[in-house]
């Protein structure tokens, strides 16, 4: 290797080393404090995660659950839970230690998207020729590093604790693997196996992936047999593999469905659901259904999804993709189904995905989060698309990938801007779905009463707060079940209305509540209402108050 080669190839392992850098930076930077504050159901896992880590049961009472069942019917699939209770022994009870996992499977992911191109494999050359030609497998690396360091969904769900946002991770971990498998030559059982062991681990990750990714395996094991890239006794081990690690998943299932009793031994247990809830829509509801879910994903893939989305996914102006970059989604997904008579393996597994996901999406109540196992592929379009314009000879390719490239760039530098400046915690805040202060406020007044006195807490501004003072007392879950009063206990979504010395919900007269005996958690806005505060201490935590006397 003479010198220019070996400058040029470390240029390029510094450029994409750079790309991986400044995707985890920007997954770390200020943590803790954007979004600012808790989330309900970012407090239920942390919860659940600090009762296994210091006390070996879940808030239900189960000792380590196959899959904890957090508000009654789900709500907080186990992968996320356990991670949290590695990064709670490690770095103890902290939003950054709730927060670290997604935030490093966030980091991750671009890099192990950008190593597919590296592995795959095709009879043909396919469009960026990924075979034989280094420097165009490069560029689409790199392309898929920059898209998805700063793609606004991405970067937003790896930024905090939804059981939803480690998907990507472990979906883009069981694709490579499946390609390196696929791609290889010799040895290739122990990779295929592999890659079945983290395929399984998806549906641990969210309660979507049950359903798309056994029928994603089915339709990619048949084409992989059909085209010799999978011998029927790999295709046999691996499903005996992806079985072995779902069945306790498909036990708690199956205990649930035939309203068997709960397992529980001391090292596990097969926890009973206290209500049940599908995503399906019924039969009556199916052609409205179906008409509903073709209109939001027309413009899911096109223009982006505004209506309904919530602030952990969504900023004004920004959509999940970029609004303008559809026209390269579209081209990538032409160009993917293109090189099917190629057999590109990656292509056929993101085109498989997309179609297995959005075929799903068709018949269930739709939301961002059980989309998310679109993230990926739309990513990888997009990237499929620009890495060919960008190796085009033609001048006006290598222009309109210039000017696309410059555009995502531009477009998420104001999305950085936005994000991380006061503008998202702002709307975050005024759509109540991250409730800063609040943790800290229950803390403190759990201080303040000590044994002696009560906690009256309000609701306004708050969502399921009895779960976010849960986590910021470290509440013992036996202390909590001893002492829980739920509104509803067969509830879909169970919330208690008061638990230990906690109570949530004012009287219609603050007046009636004494000081003495009463320590009084208020927002911010709430203050004024209160008669008399001249003989109290009033302690402001973010939005919150803590009263006492």
């Amino acid at each position: 290797m003479d010198k220019r080669s070996r400058i040029r190839k470390l240029s390029w392992f510094f450029i994409f080393a750079a790309f991986c850098t400044v995707s985890a930076l920007l997954r770390f930077y200020l943590l803790g404090q954007v979004p600012n504050g808790l989330n309900h159901d970012e407090a239920s896992i942390g919860y659940d995660a600090l009762c296994l880590a210091r006390y070996g049961i879940d808030r239900n009472g189960y000792p380590w659950p196959v899959y904890p069942i957090t508000w009654g019917s789900g709500g907080g699939s186990p992968l996320m839970i356990y991670l949290v209770v590695l990064s709670t022994r490690l770095l103890g009870r902290s939003i950054f230690s709730l927060r670290f996992f997604p935030a490093l499977l966030g980091s991750l992911t671009p890099l192990l998207l950008g190593l597919i191109p590296f592995l795959n494999k095709s009879t043909d050359t396919d469009i960026t020729d990924l075979k034989e030609q280094s420097c165009e497998r490069k560029v689409f690396s790199l392309l898929l590093i920059f898209l998805t360091a700063i793609n606004p969904w991405h970067l937003m769900l790896s930024r905090w604790a939804l059981d939803a946002n480690t998907l990507p991770f472990f979906l883009t971990l069981a694709i490579l693997l499946f390609v390196y498998a696929a791609c290889s030559t010799v040895h290739r059982l122990p990779k295929y196996l592999l890659s079945a062991c983290v395929f399984a681990l998806c549906p641990y990750a969210y309660g979507s992936a049950t359903i798309v990714i056994p029928v994603l395996l089915l339709l990619l094991a048949a084409w992989s047999v059909k085209n010799r890239l999978m011998t029927i006794r790999e295709m046999l081990l691996s499903a005996l593999v992806f079985a072995l690690v779902m069945a306790p998943l498909v036990l708690f299932f199956a205990v649930n469905a035939l309203h068997l009793p709960a397992i529980i031994t001391p090292y596990f247990s097969i926890p009973t659901l206290t209500a049940s809830r599908s995503v399906f829509r019924s039969a009556a509801q199916l052609p409205a259904t179906l008409a509903e879910n073709l209109r939001y994903l027309l413009v899911f893939f096109t223009i982006g999804a505004e209506q309904g989305e919530i602030s952990c996914n969504y900023v004004p102006g920004y959509a999940q993709m970029f609004r303008f970059t559809f026209p390269l989604t579209f081209l990538g997904l032409f160009l993917s189904i293109k090189s099917i008579k190629k057999r590109s393996i990656s292509d056929i597994s993101m085109l498989l995905l997309t179609g297995v996901t959005v075929l799903f999406s068709l018949f269930i109540e739709l939301d961002i989060n059980r989309m998310t196992l679109l993230l990926i592929p739309l990513i990888w379009f997009q990237a499929r698309a620009l890495a060919f314009l960008c190796t085009q000879r033609g001048l006006i390719f290598r222009l309109a990938a210039c000017l696309s490239c410059a555009a995502v760039l531009c477009a998420g530098c104001l999305f950085l801007h936005d994000y991380f400046g006061e503008k998202y915690n702002r709307i975050s805040k005024e759509e109540d779905f991250f409730m800063p202060g609040y943790e800290k406020a229950a803390q403190e007044a759990a201080i303040l009463a000590g044994n002696s006195r009560s906690v009256v807490s309000t609701y306004t501004h708050l969502s399921a707060p009895f779960i976010l003072a849960l986590y910021g007392t470290e509440t013992p879950p036996e202390e909590f079940l001893s002492t829980v009063v739920w509104k509803d206990e067969s509830s879909e979504f169970r919330v208690a209305s008061a638990f230990g010395r906690f109570s949530f919900g004012l009287p219609a007269d603050l007046s009636d509540i004494d000081l003495d005996s009463t320590v009084l958690i208020l927002h911010s806005s709430e203050l004024d209402s209160l008669p008399d505060t001249a003989h109290c201490t009033v302690s402001t935590y973010g939005d919150f108050c803590v009263i006492s006397r």
